[in-house]
């Protein structure tokens, strides 16, 4: 039976003849959606709702396609994602001789002293079976500075890059980072965590209308792949005004949560002036309406697995101690979360290590077992290695866990050069989350792996399956409708939009996709190759494959 709202004022557009995944419990499946003035406004069989077209509807025929919820991508840098489509591409590179060719090409083109920027390298795919050097980046060009971002926490950079920054030899590991070196004390390019720092400070500031044209790059290319919300978290000032010339020139294609960035980020910034941020604006989580909200307060502890900076109870593989990349100092979590918690912040913390992620919840319930009780959506985010004690915390005081699971599938397998099996096969534990009754978020955390597919984060936390068909702790699989779920009910909780996004349900945004095939009876090895055929965003059709 359908559940209408009003025959007048006629839709504005109707969807019909498809079979529609609502997430909405009391009417979980349907035929026909109406939409009127960006909201759902009546769900059912193709007759109870067709009936409700005026002459000026648009009316599509779905021919039995499957359509969801749009996809929230609610750990998402969008900014940075929009920025990169505009630089060297190195993403799928499956060599470090394709990766050396792209930059020859760049060079080729690019004016001798102007910096060639690219972003994404993933070791684990080159057939060389090892880390680039700047003498591989010095074959392709002596006549330009080079940085290549890794997908995460590394930097490899060429030897010009390295003179420009004064980086020699003789120069100290910064606090928090380290520069790699070859066997004779030189530095061999590769700079991680707060070393990166040398020489992207050197890089370029983009314009405000740069930032703008990087947002509607993004917001094109996830409509594509029927994303219609993201949260982009870790923010500044100025990237978050580009933010709101974008929607009020029409160029913000998607709906955006802001998470400010809070401690952990840079170090230049005082303490006195990350609280100042978090308290002297006056406002807090939730402010905003249904297309630019401000969300949480993003904090860093420590970086990565794979980049071998995350903060870990034991050293990693190969390695005879764990060394210091965080990012704040653990003793000030408390002060930190309790002064975020007591202004009406929600706080997001980025935690990957094991240890992070147990000193995290267990700083999170300390401030929460003696401040007043309040409606919070705090998280953990990433949520790679959970303990024993941080799932109790977790599950007693509603702490939500944000994961990757585009993680699983692109860089899986690094987890047992890393970490060893035994913490690889309880990396990402989503089945046991929810079974303690811990809300699951999951996101791409798009640049900081290699794409921002939902149907690749899907595949993985249903088949827990990488890109080379490795398992990765399968007992921790959930199933296709807890995944999607993840995907986009439980992120507009995070976000505090609970009540008017995530399910398709009756005076609900009109956010959904069309897809080519159906998400939840395709073979499983095919849901991450659905494409979309159509997202619509507020009850109007933002996307259409030609």
């Amino acid at each position: 039976m359908a559940t209408l709202i009003a025959r007048d004022p006629a839709p504005d557009l109707i969807l019909f003849n498809g079979s529609i995944h609502t997430l909405w419990p009391e009417l979980p499946r349907c035929s026909a959606i109406a939409c009127k003035d960006g909201r759902i406004t009546a769900l059912g069989d193709d007759s109870q709702v067709r009936v409700l077209a005026g002459s000026q509807t648009e009316q599509i025929d779905l021919a039995g396609r499957t359509v969801i919820p749009g996809l929230n991508d609610a750990h998402n840098h969008m900014l940075e994602l929009g920025l990169k489509l505009g630089k060297l591409q190195v993403e799928n590179c499956r060599s470090i001789a394709e990766m050396v060719a792209l930059v020859r090409e760049a060079a080729a083109q690019t004016p001798p002293g102007t910096w060639i920027v690219g972003e994404g390298w993933n070791e684990s795919l080159f057939a060389e079976g090892r880390l680039p050097t700047r003498q591989d980046l010095d074959a392709a060009t002596s006549a330009h500075p080079v940085l290549l971002k890794r997908f995460f926490n590394m930097d490899l950079v060429n030897s010009q890059a390295l003179e420009l920054a004064g980086v020699g030899r003789h120069t100290p590991d910064p606090q928090g980072g380290r520069i790699e070196r070859d066997e004779s004390g030189e530095p061999n390019g590769i700079l991680r965590a707060a070393a990166k720092l040398f020489c992207r400070q050197l890089l370029p500031e983009p314009s405000e209308s740069e930032l703008i044209a990087a947002l509607d790059a993004a917001g094109k290319a996830y409509l594509a792949v029927g994303i219609t919300s993201i949260l982009d978290p870790g923010l500044y000032p100025g990237e978050m005004r580009a933010y709101l010339r974008a929607r009020n020139q029409g160029m913000l294609r998607v709906r955006v949560n802001l998470l400010p960035s809070w401690h952990g980020f840079r170090e230049d910034e005082a303490r006195e002036q990350l609280d100042a941020r978090a308290a002297e604006l006056g406002v807090f989580s939730g402010l905003g309406d249904e297309w630019l909200r401000l969300g949480a307060l993003k904090m860093a502890i420590d970086g990565g697995t794979t980049s071998r900076t995350a903060w870990m109870f034991q050293p990693f593989l190969g390695e005879d101690k764990v060394h210091d990349f965080n990012r704040l100092d653990p003793e000030d979590l408390r002060e930190f979360f309790a002064r975020g918690h007591e202004l009406g912040w929600d706080i997001g913390i980025h935690a990957i290590g094991d240890r992070a992620h147990h000193e995290a919840a267990l700083a999170f319930a300390d401030v929460l077992d003696s401040a007043p009780p309040r409606d919070h959506r705090h998280n953990l985010i990433h949520g790679y290695f959970a303990s024993e004690a941080s799932l109790l915390h977790m599950a007693r005081h509603n702490l939500a866990v944000v994961i990757q699971p585009t993680f699983i599938y692109y860089e899986g397998d690094d987890l047992f050069r890393d970490v060893g099996s035994e913490l690889a096969h309880r990396y990402k534990p989503a089945r046991t989350y929810l079974d303690r009754g811990i809300r699951v978020v999951a996101t791409s955390d798009i640049p900081s792996t290699a794409h921002y597919n939902p149907f690749v984060g899907l595949y993985s936390l249903v088949t827990r399956k990488t890109w080379q068909g490795t398992l990765i702790a399968p007992h921790e699989a959930i199933s296709r409708e807890e995944a999607l779920y993840a995907y986009t009910v439980a992120g507009a909780w995070l976000t505090r939009e609970e009540q008017f996004k995530g399910p398709l349900a009756p005076g609900f945004l009109a956010d959904l996709a069309v897809l080519d095939r159906d998400y939840f009876t395709c073979p499983e090895d095919a849901i991450r190759a659905i494409e979309v055929d159509i997202t619509v965003v507020g009850g109007k059709v933002a996307y259409q494959k030609a």
